[in-house]
Formats: structure tokens, sequence, C-alpha cells
């Protein structure tokens, strides 16, 4: 049986306009390396996410184009920082991160930015008493320069079993736990998973 006919007028159907994904950039020395193809499958289709890493670069160098890289950025998009100041404090002890917060907080006041603190030197634990000055100096100095859009991003809970045999890199359980912290930081809620597999350090 033939179905009902119709003038042969074209039937006007609503058109469902595609909201605009949420962007992600993620910024990073070596530590950023392979971050971004997780922070994409931790976060969803509902984000955008884009990586850049500089192997070896210090944070002056991995944010040095911040400002026009997130240009078109708004409140509801985020700048991801992973790696640069630990490469700073190695060539230089006496390293102060107060400038470089500065500049990074100056040009991205009109998104939100998501730091992430220093890694345990576990090749160099000589270093580490510099590591914990340099991340409370980060905490102290979000205040002090008025980053309110800055959050840093505490990895104190990532374990020497979740870097590499020579300690100075995060192994793929690392970095799963990595992603896992910084996903958390911007839903602003747990989530228990990433990558498809489950993360039982921080239960």
């Amino acid at each position: 049986m033939l179905g009902p006919q119709t003038d042969g007028d074209a039937i006007d159907q609503p058109v469902l306009e595609a909201k605009p994904k949420r962007k992600i950039l993620v910024l990073g020395s070596s530590h950023g390396r392979g971050i971004g193809q997780r922070l994409q499958k931790a976060m969803g289709d509902a984000y955008a996410v884009t990586s850049i890493f500089k192997p070896n670069a210090d944070l002056s160098n991995v944010t040095g184009d911040i400002g026009k890289l997130c240009k078109g950025f708004s409140k509801e998009d985020q700048v991801v920082i992973v790696g640069g100041p630990g490469n700073s404090l190695e060539r230089n002890l006496n390293y102060q991160i107060e400038k470089d917060l500065s500049d990074i907080a100056q040009k991205t006041s009109h998104t939100n930015v998501r730091f992430v603190g220093l890694f345990w030197r576990h090749d160099k634990p000589w270093i580490n008493r510099c590591v914990r000055e340099i991340n409370l100096r980060l905490e102290r100095s979000l205040v002090e320069v008025g980053a309110a859009h800055i959050d840093a991003i505490d990895v104190s809970s990532i374990l020497r079993s979740e870097h590499t045999v020579h300690g100075l890199h995060l192994n793929p359980r690392g970095k799963d736990k990595l992603t896992r912290l910084i996903a958390e930081s911007i839903k602003g809620r747990h989530i228990p998973v990433v990558m498809g597999v489950q993360n039982h350090f921080l239960g």
C-alpha cells in the first residue's frame, strides 16, 4: 500500500545547531607528552583538546605563546600547563616562579588556567626541597597576583611506582593518574576511571 502523498513541497524540519565544544589547550614540557589524548578521552565529546609540548623547555618557553594561543578562549574554556617550572628549577636552583606566574595571569585573565604543580624528582632527590618550596610559592603567588582564574593542581599523590625506572618522567599509570587529576579539577568532581583503567590509588 502506498503511503500518503504530498503535493511536492518540502517539509520544513527544525534545525538543531550543535553546541560549540569547550576548548582545552594543554601546554607542557616533556611531562605533557600523551596527556592531550588521554584528557580528550576523559573529558568526552563536549570538549576539544589541543596539546602542544616542548621537550626540556622551561616554563617561560612552555607558555611563551600562551596569549596568542588562547586569544579566542572564554570562561567556558581551559588552559592546562603541565611541566616547565621543573626545568626552570633544575637550571637555576634560585628560580623565582612569581615572574612567570604574573605573566601567565595577565595573558589569560579572560579564561581559566589549571597549573600542574611540580613533580617529585626521584632521579635527583636532593632537589625535592626546592620542589616543595616552589609548590608552596606557587599557591601563595596565585593569591598575591590576584589570579583567581588560575587553579593549582596538587600532584603529590603521584607515587614513585607511577614514574619511570629513571625517576624523572611519569609512566603510563602516572599519566593516567595525572589526567584524572586534571579532569577532576576541570569538572569539579571525582572521576574514578581514566582511559578505561581504574585508578586504585586515590579511591
